[in-house]
């Protein structure tokens, strides 16, 4: 089996034994949330501004001395 149906036949699995939960989120555990998401997008798309430049500073790092 292909890993897609396995992931597909775990989630029918788990869709299909679903029970409701009585809890909720308040509003500051629900802020703190969509603030983190947020912040670690604009941290992805700041670090990976230039992936070029990214990619050449890490070869270059890890580049061996063959002298």
């Amino acid at each position: 089996m292909s890993i897609v149906r396995h992931i597909f036949l775990v989630l029918l699995v788990l869709w299909a034994t679903t029970s409701p939960a009585y809890a909720y989120i308040d509003g500051g555990s629900a802020h703190l949330l969509i603030q983190g998401l947020i912040a670690a997008a604009v941290g992805a798309l700041y670090y990976l501004r230039h992936p070029k430049e990214i990619w050449r500073s890490l070869k270059k790092r890890w580049k061996r001395d063959r002298s």
